[in-house]
C-alpha cells in the first residue's frame, strides 16, 4: 500500500470528483453516502467518537499532504536557484563578450590611419613616387588581385559583418543583427526605420546606427524585435526587390555582390549565435502563416500541460488560456 493511501479505488474516486466538481460537493455526497447507505450515523450514540474517527483520518492525510508540500517547495527552491544559477552564468558570458566586442571596435577605431598635414611641395613629391611605384608594379599587382578575387568564397547569407552588427539578405529584404548591452529592455531600444535611414540604440547612450543606409526600404512592411535581451533583429523590406546591396549603411565596409549566388542563403553559412536566432524566427514565421502556435507559445503551453499533470484534482476544461505573442494559433484544452 502506498504512502499516501489505499490507491484501488482512486479510479472510481476520481471519476465522482469529475461528476462532483467541487470539494464541497465530494464531502457532502461522501457523508450523504454514509448516512442513506451506511449506519454511522444511525448505529451510534456518541457523536464525539463519530467526530474524532473522522478527525483521526483527515489528520492523518493532512500531515501526508503537508510532508508533501514541503518536499515539492524545497524541490521548487532547488530547481530555483539552479535557474537563477544559470541565469547569472549566462549574464556573466554575454556581458563578457559584449565588453569584448566593443574593445575591438574600439582598437579598430585606433587603427584607422590619421591623416598628417603636409605642403605643397611634399604632396607633388608624394603624388609622383606614387606614380612611379604604380607603374612599376601595375601589371603584377592586377594580375594577383583578379587571381585572389576568383578565389574569394561568396559572402556568408549573401551579407556581411562589422563591429556593430552581422546581417544577410535575400533579393527583397535584409536581416540585420546587432547587439545591445545584455539585459537590455524592449522600451529602452530606439529604432526608427525610415524611407532610406536607420537610427538604432539604446535609450542614455549614442546611437549605435545612425545614417543613411545603401538604398531605399518599405518602412511601413519593415520591423524589428529583441532577441534574448542582447540582440536587436531588424527585418528591412527592399524598396528594390532585384537589387542586391552591398553593405546595410553607407561608409560600412561592403561586400562583392558579384560573388552573391542567390541559393547561398544557407543557414550554415552563419556563426552559431545569429544562426540559432534565424532559424527560430523562420520557424515562428513559418508557423504564424499556418495558423499554429509560435516556438515560445509552445514552450507555455508544455510549462501549462505539466502543472496540469502536477495538479490532477484542478478542473480546467472551461479554463480559456491566452499564451500571448499574437499571431499564432491554439491549442486544445
Amino acid at each position: 500500500m502506498a504512502e499516501g493511501g489505499d490507491e484501488r479505488f482512486d479510479g472510481v474516486l476520481l471519476n465522482i470528483a469529475q461528476q462532483a466538481g467541487s470539494i464541497d460537493s465530494i464531502l457532502d455526497s461522501f457523508f450523504g453516502f454514509l448516512q442513506r447507505k451506511t449506519d454511522f450515523f444511525t448505529g451510534g450514540q456518541d457523536e464525539q467518537a463519530a467526530e474524532e474517527k473522522v478527525l483521526k483520518y483527515y489528520k492523518k492525510h493532512w500531515k501526508m499532504g503537508q510532508k508533501r508540500r514541503q518536499e515539492q517547495q524545497e524541490r521548487n527552491r532547488v530547481a530555483d536557484e539552479e535557474r537563477k544559477r544559470k541565469a547569472d552564468e549566462k549574464k556573466k558570458k554575454d556581458e563578457e563578450e559584449y565588453r569584448k566586442r566593443m574593445e575591438e571596435a574600439e582598437k579598430s577605431k585606433a587603427n584607422v590611419p590619421k591623416i598628417e598635414e603636409v605642403t605643397e611641395e611634399e604632396a607633388s613629391q608624394i603624388k609622383a613616387d606614387k606614380a612611379k611605384k604604380s607603374n612599376d608594379e601595375e601589371g603584377g599587382e592586377d594580375k594577383e588581385a583578379e587571381e585572389k578575387e576568383d578565389k574569394e568564397p561568396p559572402p556568408p547569407g549573401n551579407g556581411g559583418k562589422t563591429e556593430k552588427y552581422t546581417w544577410t539578405q535575400t533579393l527583397g529584404a535584409l536581416e540585420v543583427f546587432v547587439h545591445v548591452p545584455p539585459g537590455s529592455k524592449a522600451k529602452q531600444i530606439i529604432c526608427d526605420i525610415g524611407g532610406d535611414t536607420l537610427k538604432l540604440g539604446v535609450k542614455g547612450q549614442p546611437l549605435i546606427l545612425d545614417g543613411k543606409m545603401h538604398s531605399k526600404v518599405k518602412p511601413d512592411d519593415c520591423m524589428w524585435t529583441l532577441v534574448d535581451n542582447k540582440i536587436v533583429q531588424i527585418t528591412l523590406e527592399k524598396f528594390d526587390n532585384m537589387k542586391w546591396w552591398s553593405c546595410v549603411m553607407e561608409g560600412d565596409a561592403g561586400i562583392d555582390t558579384k560573388k552573391i549566388v542567390p541559393e547561398n542563403s544557407k543557414l550554415s553559412d552563419l556563426d552559431g549565435e545569429t544562426r540559432m536566432t534565424v532559424e527560430k524566427m523562420m520557424y515562428d514565421q513559418r508557423q504564424k502563416a499556418l495558423g499554429k502556435p509560435t516556438s515560445d507559445q509552445e514552450k507555455q503551453h508544455d510549462l501549462l500541460e505539466k502543472f496540469k499533470a502536477a495538479h490532477p484534482e484542478l478542473d480546467f476544461s472551461k479554463a480559456k488560456i491566452n499564451y500571448g505573442g499574437g499571431g499564432g494559433g491554439g491549442f486544445n484544452m
